[in-house]
């Protein structure tokens, strides 16, 4: 009889999800690492430092932390998680007398609290369920950050096609130019001709530029900005979107602003967006075609409005319009214009607002905090 020997073991082999476990004493370590270590890939670390060299080697998930530890407690590690990787969950452990702390601590992002000594089959649901929200965020983010690629493209799509747009009129001249130098070379204006012929190229070429910088620009991380300047890179971008549309923009920007950090590429993003979504809601509009742009210091931040002239938001879209894949516009729209505003602003921890304008169309407001000094 023949001995049928695989070839390969099709049993999948599924890595258990990564633990942290910190806590300056090493019993409570050893008795967390003895409870988990069945389920999980169990790391432990005896402080903050050691746990944060951890999180930058490991594919930690979750982390369970002590409130009180020697130098650096348990907020500042979960400071520290959150800064690094917001989707790791993070339980904290508390004594008696830290009840107060570690309620800050939920607020401050931790995924839950609980006070010592625990119960061991609490702990294995909330590492759990913490494990879920993990998966749960990371699956967001995800698809947010494909959202923001989908829609970053769809704005592009405009831009390429106002700037295609734009390029006939001076393609148009220099070909008039040189069917005139062709067919009477020897005339007297052919130095002029041939300036207007230069100028136009260069127009031609500042067009493309300002496309190509766009389609070039990736996201490189916070970084201390200029809020103007942001504004300043989207109305050179969105030039040819306000020629197409008829739309003339008026600024009200105040030069004394404190800076905030973000990442350009994804605020000149949201602010596009909603200069885009102005342009088309006055695509038909009969009156005044004007989107206001006004930046202020606001709440120990600053504050940037977009509102235009064109029809408003129906009251009854008002609650929905910031929604993922929710549109107005059918088949042309993809929904994701507003939802990745929202989640822009939410990632340089400010906000966007449907405001009352008085200009009788939509007013977006954006609020950002302030660089820290």
């Amino acid at each position: 009889m023949v001995k049928t020997i695989p070839l390969f073991d099709s049993t999948e082999i599924i890595p258990l999800p990564h633990v942290l476990v910190v806590d300056d004493e090493n019993g409570p370590r050893q008795a967390l690492r003895m409870l988990l270590k069945e389920d999980y890939t169990v790391h432990l670390a005896p402080n903050v430092p050691s746990a944060i060299d951890i999180l930058h080697q490991a594919p930690i998930e979750l982390v369970i932390t002590d409130l009180r530890m020697p130098k650096q407690t348990g907020v500042d590690l979960l400071r520290e998680t959150k800064a690094l990787r917001p989707e790791i969950q993070v339980i904290i452990l508390t004594g008696y007398g830290q009840l107060e702390t570690a309620v800050k601590a939920v607020e401050y992002g931790a995924f839950t609290y609980m006070e010592k000594p625990f119960d061991n089959a609490v702990m294995l649901d909330m590492v759990h369920a913490g494990l879920e929200r993990y998966r749960e965020e990371r699956d967001r983010r995800a698809l947010e950050q494909l959202a923001l690629e989908a829609n970053r493209f769809e704005t592009l799509g405009r831009v390429v096609t106002g700037m295609m747009h734009d390029l006939g009129t001076p393609l148009t001249v220099l070909g008039s130019q040189l069917e005139m130098l062709t067919m009477t070379p020897g005339r007297d204006d052919v130095p002029q001709r041939l300036a207007t012929m230069q100028t136009q190229v260069r127009h031609c070429n500042e067009m493309v530029r300002s496309t190509m910088n766009f389609i070039r620009s990736n996201t490189q991380g916070a970084c201390a900005l200029r809020l103007n300047a942001v504004i300043d890179a989207c109305m050179e971008v969105a030039a040819p979107l306000f020629r197409e549309d008829k739309v003339e923009p008026v600024l009200h920007l105040d030069a004394g602003l404190p800076e905030i950090s973000g990442d350009l590429v994804s605020l000149r993003q949201a602010v596009l967006n909603l200069l885009a979504n102005a342009c088309q809601a006055m695509e038909t509009w009969e009156g005044t075609r004007e989107i206001h742009l006004s930046s202020r210091a606001a709440d120990g931040g600053v504050c940037l409005t977009i509102e235009d002239t064109g029809p408003g938001v129906p009251p009854a879209l008002r609650e929905r319009i910031f929604e993922t894949f929710f549109t107005t516009k059918g088949k042309s729209g993809t929904g994701l214009g507003l939802s990745v505003v929202r989640n822009v602003m939410h990632r340089h921890g400010g906000a966007v607002r449907l405001e009352r304008g008085e200009l009788g169309g939509a007013k977006f407001a954006l609020y950002f905090p302030a660089m820290p000094e």
